[in-house]
């Protein structure tokens, strides 16, 4: 995310936490050291046709990420210049990356956009060598925890009325650890599993 994302990062935010107090101070993020915000965003060229999307990380000459975002996902997207389709912000805290908030455009959604966030995120996470990466999600949302599931996290306790608008749980959800050769092989075939369905998308990491 650059300072340039912000403005769509605060609307896709209302759209998706209508109730969070205070909203994200995303600038403030991203200038923390330990700060990363990914973002997938469709870029339309002068001639109206598709750049390369990207996902990037906020630590300075550090971008990690996604280029290429594939048809599949891009159909449907407005036409502005530079389109941000979703964001995931993560913190990490000594060896822990910890998810702190996904959000994907309300019409964009089951195009894929969340799981390749959450791709990127475990991939830039076991690329600073982070030993796990944990998260809190509703307890009333099934489909998130049947994705955060599918790569790994299990559940190891509840925070009681943790979100401020209707004082819902949250269930902590950790992996185990990232850097075992048995979940980077289980990553290794999630990843060409969500590319299978969704197409390929160019890797960078810099």
């Amino acid at each position: 995310m650059s300072t340039n994302d912000i403005p769509q990062a605060i609307e896709i935010e209302h759209q998706v936490f209508p109730a969070i107090i205070p909203p994200t101070a995303f600038r403030f993020e991203l200038g923390k050291s330990n700060s990363s915000y990914l973002v997938a965003f469709s870029i339309k060229s002068s001639a109206n046709h598709q750049a390369p999307t990207v996902v990037g990380g906020s630590f300075p000459k550090d971008i990690s990420g996604i280029r290429g975002l594939p048809r599949k996902i891009r159909e449907g997207f407005r036409k502005e210049e530079e389109l941000v389709a979703g964001f995931l912000g993560l913190w990490y805290v000594v060896d822990e990356a910890h998810i702190m908030s996904v959000g994907v455009r309300e019409t964009l959604r089951r195009r894929g956009i969340g799981e390749l966030l959450l791709l990127s995120a475990i991939k830039q996470a076991i690329s600073k060598n982070a030993s796990e990466a944990t998260l809190e999600v509703r307890t009333s949302n099934t489909s998130a925890i049947n994705l955060y599931e599918k790569y790994g996290f299990t559940r190891r306790g509840i925070r009681k009325a943790y979100y401020a608008d209707n004082q819902e749980d949250a269930i902590i959800m950790t992996t185990d650890s990232i850097q075992h050769p048995d979940y980077r092989e289980r990553f290794v075939t999630l990843e060409d599993s969500h590319q299978d369905r969704w197409g390929t998308s160019r890797r960078t990491f810099m």
